[in-house]
This record gives C-alpha cells, sequence and structure tokens, in this order.
C-alpha cells in the first residue's frame, strides 16, 4: 500500500511539472551543451522496485527559425513523454498494485540519442530501448532530419529536386545490398518491396542511410536494417550538396 501511495504522489508531481513547464517535459535533472552548438541535452532519470528509467533527448537550440525550434522540440518531447507515460501505467498496475509483485528483472526503459549530420541539415535520431519482459527487449528508431537554415523538417523527398524519380534509385541500390546477404532478411512479399512516401532515413557524411524497424523486413537478430547510399549517385538532383 505503501508502495502504491508513493506511486500515486510521484504520478501526481510528474504531472504538475509537465503542466507548468512550457515544452512539457516530465523531468529534467540536467542540461548540457554536447558536441554540437545547436543541441543540448535533456536528462530523465526514475528508479524503483519495478522500472529503471534512463533517458537522454535532445533540445534544439540555435536555429534561426525558433518558432520551428519550438515546434520539434516540443514533438520529440510530447513522443518521449507519452512513452514513458504508457510504459509506467503498465508497471504499476502490475507490480505495484495490492499483492506486492515485483520482477526478477525490472521494466527498463533507456533512451539514447545519435547526432550523425550537422552540415546544412541537422540530422539525428532517437532510440527507445524497452524491455516489459518477454523473450527479448524492443527498440524504436526515430529520426529527426531538419534544414539548418529554414528550420524545416525534411521528409525524404525534401532532398531532392522535383520529378526526380529518387525512389527508383533508392530501392535498386537496397536490392544490391539485400542480394549480398539474403538470408538475414525476409524473403518475398514480407521482405523489402519497396521505400514509402514518409521513409525514415538520416544523413551520415556523404551518405544518405534508409533504415527500417525491427521485424519490418527482417527478422528480429538481424537487427534495425540501415542501407549506406552514397549521395553522389543522385548527382545534381540532390538539393542539400
Amino acid at each position: 500500500m505503501k508502495l502504491l501511495n508513493r506511486c500515486v504522489s510521484i504520478l501526481i508531481i510528474l504531472i504538475a511539472i509537465t503542466n507548468t513547464c512550457p515544452q512539457g517535459m516530465l523531468i529534467n535533472l540536467n542540461s548540457q551543451f554536447v558536441e554540437s552548438s545547436l543541441v543540448v541535452d535533456k536528462i530523465i532519470k526514475e528508479k524503483n522496485d519495478y522500472l529503471t528509467i534512463d533517458v537522454k533527448i535532445p533540445q534544439i537550440n540555435g536555429l534561426n527559425n525558433k518558432e520551428a525550434e519550438k515546434v520539434i522540440n516540443n514533438k520529440i518531447l510530447d513522443f518521449t513523454n507519452m512513452w514513458i507515460k504508457d510504459v509506467k501505467q503498465i508497471a504499476q498496475e502490475y507490480y505495484g498494485g495490492p499483492n506486492n509483485v515485483y520482477p526478477i528483472f525490472p521494466y527498463q526503459l533507456i533512451a539514447k540519442y545519435t547526432m550523425k549530420s550537422q552540415n546544412k541539415i541537422l540530422s539525428f535520431y532517437i532510440d527507445y530501448y524497452q524491455y516489459t519482459g518477454g523473450a527479448h527487449e524492443i527498440t524504436n528508431r526515430v529520426s529527426y532530419n531538419i534544414d539548418i537554415n529554414t528550420g524545416r523538417e525534411l521528409l525524404l523527398n525534401d532532398l531532392f529536386v522535383d520529378e526526380y524519380e529518387y525512389e527508383k534509385v533508392i530501392n535498386n541500390e537496397i536490392k544490391k545490398q539485400i542480394a549480398k546477404n539474403p538470408d538475414i532478411y525476409f524473403p518475398g512479399k514480407d521482405g523489402f518491396n519497396g521505400i514509402n512516401k514518409n521513409q525514415q532515413y538520416f544523413i551520415d557524411g556523404n551518405n544518405l542511410v534508409v533504415y527500417f524497424g525491427l521485424y519490418e523486413i527482417a527478422p528480429y537478430v538481424t537487427g534495425i536494417p540501415e542501407f549506406k547510399i552514397p549521395i553522389k549517385l543522385f548527382g545534381e538532383s540532390f538539393k542539400y550538396i
């Protein structure tokens, strides 16, 4: 009962912080500059008998378009807060009840971001790692690609000049790479059947990296499939050279 009351108290405090914070973050224990002058860390940490939270997400600080900057920061925070809230609720309902049942291995929420590019496009991704029992953990990767000059978040098609058939180039390159090691991907209709208009990607140096989620085109053991495509393949049709 004491544990349940403590969990409720923590939840009330977090809700109060969320409502009073201008960007709706759950909690900020630390904020420090990282290697990019455009990004600062937001840290969320919490631990109890059945849940460990260790989250570091980026907040953009330095774009000329402050309104766009705020929108993207809120988008990152809102997604992260909802993810934490959902798993906390599951953990509290399952382990924080009157029977005081505790897991052998506590639930885990870990989020870390990786900065990939800061030249014309601010490109990074956040890996949201989650373990809530079962055979293995799940990682969900979310990427962000932002035009540094305008603050606009870029879809894949925004990288190319109008009417350029970038899908064909990317699809052909991915098929070539899959053909080199086909056994680690799903075959046929369950495997790769082409990119979509909301395809997730990031920029890494001179490469466009297209990636897919767990189980999307390959079994779990393959991990998150990544396909590096040299930007030079697109020639002058790539707008951010």
